[in-house]
C-alpha cells in the first residue's frame, strides 16, 4: 500500500488548484492521498472530479471552517470517516486533523497538519500532547499517522523535536526518508523534514522518500512553476493480512 502526503500551500486562503494537480498525484501511483493545508475553495468541485477521473473516486475532507486550512484524504477504495476528532485547542486545530478507515485494507489513517504555533508554543505542545494520547491508545493496531507535523528531528524540545522520538518510544515506526528534506523556506539554505509518517501494529515500512519533481511535474520548490512549497512524502507500507 502506497500513501502520499502533501502540504499544498493554500495558507488558509483558498488558492486556485493547478489543473494538473490530480494528474500529478496519480502519476505517483498511490493508493491513498493525504493533502494538508488544503482549502476547499471554488476549484474544490473541479479538483474532486479530476481526482475521480484519475482513479480516486472516494474522498473526505474535514468540515469547512472559514479562514482555516483543512485535510483532504482520497482513496482508490472505499473510505469511511472515523471517530477521532481533534479537541478545540485553538480554532485552527479541528479542521487540520482527519481520521478515516479504509475497510478494504483494514487500516486507519489520521491525516495531520499541526498548525504552526511558533508564536504560541503552549498550543503546539497541547497539539502534541493530544497526538501522543492518540498514539498510545492505538499502538498495536494497523494505523498510519501521516502529514505535515511541522517538526524537524533536529528541533529542540521547546519546538517539539522530542515528540517524534516519543512516538517511536510508544512503539510506532517512523517512516523517515533517509535523504532530502520536505520544505525549503523562502529565505535561507536550510531545508527541513517537516512531513512525516508513522505506522503501528503489524504494518512495516517498505520505503519512504520525498519527491520534489517526477516526470513532467514539479510538486514543490521555490520557483514559479512549483505547485507547492513542500515536497510530496511518499510512503510504502506492508504487513497487511489481505
Amino acid at each position: 500500500m502506497k500513501l502520499v502526503a502533501w502540504n499544498v500551500n493554500h495558507r488558509a486562503t483558498g488558492k486556485a488548484i493547478p489543473p494538473t494537480m490530480a494528474e500529478a498525484l496519480s502519476f505517483l501511483e498511490p493508493d491513498v492521498i493525504v493533502l494538508t493545508e488544503y482549502v476547499p475553495s471554488r476549484s474544490h468541485v473541479e479538483f474532486c472530479a479530476a481526482l475521480s477521473l484519475n482513479g480516486f473516486p472516494n474522498f473526505l475532507v474535514t468540515p469547512f471552517t472559514p479562514k482555516e486550512n483543512h485535510v483532504l484524504i482520497a482513496s482508490r477504495t472505499e473510505v469511511w470517516r472515523g471517530d477521532i476528532q481533534a479537541p478545540p485547542i485553538a480554532p485552527s486545530v479541528p479542521s487540520n486533523f482527519l481520521h478515516v478507515h479504509l475497510p478494504d485494507h483494514q487500516v486507519d489513517v489520521l491525516g495531520i497538519r499541526v498548525p504552526d504555533y511558533s508564536k504560541t508554543p503552549p498550543f503546539r505542545h497541547a497539539c502534541w500532547d493530544w497526538i501522543e494520547t492518540i498514539a498510545a491508545t492505538f499502538a498495536g493496531r494497523p494505523f498510519v499517522l501521516i502529514g505535515d507535523l511541522n517538526v524537524d528531528p533536529s528541533y529542540p524540545t521547546s519546538k517539539c523535536g522530542n515528540r517524534l522520538r516519543n512516538l517511536t518510544s510508544l512503539g510506532w515506526q517512523h517512516a523517515l526518508p533517509p535523504e532530502g528534506v520536505s520544505y525549503w523556506p523562502l529565505v535561507g539554505n536550510v531545508g527541513r523534514k517537516l512531513d512525516h509518517a508513522f505506522v503501528s501494529g503489524p504494518l512495516n515500512i517498505v520505503d519512504a522518500k520525498y519527491i520534489w519533481e517526477a516526470g513532467p511535474y514539479c510538486y514543490g520548490g521555490r520557483n514559479a512553476g512549483a505547485m507547492s512549497d513542500h515536497a510530496v512524502l511518499v510512503v510504502e507500507i506492508g504487513g497487511f493480512n489481505n
